[in-house]
């Protein structure tokens, strides 16, 4: 079962967010106010016009939590097709990445150089160290590793599915990184924004996408 945030104050609800509920879908507003910075510029939303199926879902993969929402995402789409005997484009998943979620759609380069695993806790099953290369695509699978081939981001963008991430989570790994003496700001601003996974798109901030989803009646599951 998918996990829902608690009320703690890492997770604080958004009130304004809450207000939408109104509109039909009730989405817990699990999105911090430090990640509803508007940024400039005229944002491409062609992503949104591919939601077009009757049964559309948001996950909001706040941790990348070894990677739980892969698998849940895998889960949702098998049982659309064997029970329901649907499928993309008939079904719609949105995987919306933020917090420490990020790892999952970085590249191997970028795990090696600024040490990912062992920034954000992600632990190689096989060799009970921090992981040195992103477990979570295809390229590095391994028996009783963290995900399946068939869980991987590849494998799930091949069943259409959807990875968004946000300017504003981008700015705060690029934080996390300058204080650990990864780099200067712009050097790590710049080397993310450069190793971030082919086919996944970046949107001004998360809290913005989650509404402009509810508008279009996509419903929201806490998955991270």
């Amino acid at each position: 079962m998918f996990d829902v945030p608690a009320r703690s104050p890492r997770r604080r609800f958004l009130a304004r967010l809450s207000a939408l509920a109104a509109a039909g879908v009730s989405w817990p507003a699990a999105v911090r106010a430090d990640e509803t910075t508007v940024m400039k510029g005229t944002p491409d939303d062609t992503w949104l016009r591919a939601l077009t199926g009757k049964h559309k879902t948001a996950f909001d993969v706040e941790t990348h939590k070894n990677g739980n929402a892969l698998q849940q995402g895998k889960s949702m789409l098998d049982a659309w097709k064997s029970e329901y005997q649907l499928e993309p484009p008939a079904v719609n998943l949105v995987m919306a990445v933020r917090g420490t979620g990020i790892a999952i759609v970085l590249t191997d380069a970028l795990w090696a150089k600024y040490k990912l695993g062992e920034q954000y806790g992600i632990i190689d099953p096989v060799t009970k160290v921090a992981a040195v290369r992103n477990p979570f695509i295809v390229a590095n699978v391994q028996p009783k590793g963290l995900v399946t081939k068939e869980q991987t981001v590849e494998a799930l963008q091949a069943r259409q599915v959807l990875f968004l991430v946000c300017r504003n989570t981008i700015g705060g790994a690029t934080r996390k990184l300058v204080a650990a003496g990864m780099g200067t700001t712009e050097q790590v601003r710049s080397a993310i924004e450069g190793g971030i996974l082919p086919n996944v798109t970046v949107v001004p901030a998360m809290v913005i996408a989650f509404t402009q989803m509810q508008e279009r009646g996509v419903s929201y599951v806490y998955a991270g």
